[in-house]
Formats: C-alpha cells, structure tokens, sequence
C-alpha cells in the first residue's frame, strides 16, 4: 500500500522534546526548514499488511486461523471481540538511516538528530494513517478497529516479531529482522489491531493503557481517568 507520510509540526515538536512547534528554538526551526526537501527526496515509503482470521483468544494466547499464536495477556484482552486481525509493516526506507549516519559521521550531530526525529514523526504518520483508513472502510460495514499494537509494547515480548514478519512472508517485505528481532531500515514499525463486528454497539474496544500506571510512557494514548468498563 502506498502512502505518502506528512511530517505534523507539532508532533514532530513532542519527538524533539517539546509541547508545541513554536516553542522549538528559533536555529532547530531553520535547520528543519533546511532538511525537509532533503528528507523528501530520501524517503521511500512502503506498507505491507496482511488480514488473518482469529480461531480463539484462550489464557492470553491470540490462536490464529493460520499462522503462529500470539503470546501476550493485554493483546488477548484487546483483540478477545476480533474476528480479525490485521498485521502490518511500515517503513521508510533505508536511505533515510544512510544520511543519518553521514551527518553523524561528519559531527553534523544537530542536523543528525532532527532528521532522526522527522524520519520518526513520519513513520508513525504512516500507521496512523493506515489505520485511520483502515478504521473509516470498516465503520462503512457495521465493524470498527482496535488500538494499534506492536512487537515490544507493554507485556508483548520484542521476539514475537519473528511470528509477525511470517505471517508476512509471501508478501516482498523490504524490511529484515536482526539477531535482537530490531527491524533494518531502522525507521520500521510493525504492529497489528483487530477488528471487530459491534460498531452499532458503540465502541467497546479496549486501551491497554488504562490498566498501566506509567503515566510517563511516551506511548501512552490514554490517562488513568479515562478508563472505562467492557
């Protein structure tokens, strides 16, 4: 699937550090104006997704139709009213990780580190975009689509990327997994959400984040008082 990533300034603001784009010093502002068009030219976008039927969610196990068990007590919980479930891979390519490396090499450490950040806010447009697409066909049926949720996060082991990138393995993925199940190019995301066949009901899906106290995790998407019951 084909999707052009858009770098949003004040998300781009968070991943350097800050709350909002005008509260970023005046010289990082002229330096990102000053790599956009050089990231545009690096980045190579692509995204791989592959849709699976759920067999049954047992004793924090995600048993797929076809394909590996997933192992993860809070997925479980999230995906336990899915039908569905959709994997993904996204990237950008890895001429972006090849520049990053140029700039750091020859001590350009503050052009190396935004362009680092851009490269991040724009992988994370791209799922964010797939799954906002994802989540629009789907409401056009009678069904809506959970959280994302990937490799790493919460109490879903990093090593689980093996069993993802199989379920992958006809499709010509661009992206390989390292010995430590790290993905090259390194500016890759992975991940999956369910979909489920209630939309008329409301939406019951569930946040993992709800039922962690890391108030500090910069993945977080919900606070404490926002949890609800299922």
């Amino acid at each position: 699937m084909e999707i052009i990533p858009i770098i949003k300034k004040d998300e781009l603001a968070k991943t350097l550090g800050s709350d909002e784009f005008e509260n970023i010093s005046y010289s990082a502002r002229l330096k990102i104006e000053k790599l956009e068009p050089v990231f545009e030219k690096l980045v190579k976008p692509s995204l791989y997704h592959q849709n699976t039927g759920i067999d049954s969610v047992k004793k924090g196990t995600v048993h797929l139709e076809e394909g590996p068990e997933f192992k993860s007590p809070k997925l479980s919980k999230m995906l336990k009213d899915c039908d569905d479930i959709i994997c993904y891979i996204a990237t950008l390519g890895d001429s972006v990780d090849g520049e990053i490396k140029r700039l750091m090499d020859k001590k350009h450490m503050a052009e190396a580190y935004i362009l680092d950040a851009m490269a991040s806010a724009a992988a994370e447009n791209m799922v964010a975009t797939f799954h906002r697409r994802m989540k629009d066909k789907y409401k056009n049926q009678g069904k809506q689509v959970t959280l994302c949720f990937s490799p790493g996060y919460c109490d879903w082991a990093i090593t689980e990327q093996k069993k993802l990138f199989k379920l992958l393995d006809s499709q010509e993925v661009d992206v390989k997994l390292n010995d430590s199940c790290l993905m090259t190019p390194r500016k890759s995301i992975s991940g999956v959400f369910g979909i489920q066949s209630d939309y008329e009901n409301g939406d019951k899906t569930y946040n993992p984040c709800w039922d962690c106290n890391r108030k500090d995790c910069p993945a977080r998407r919900a606070p404490k008082r926002e949890r609800k019951q299922i």
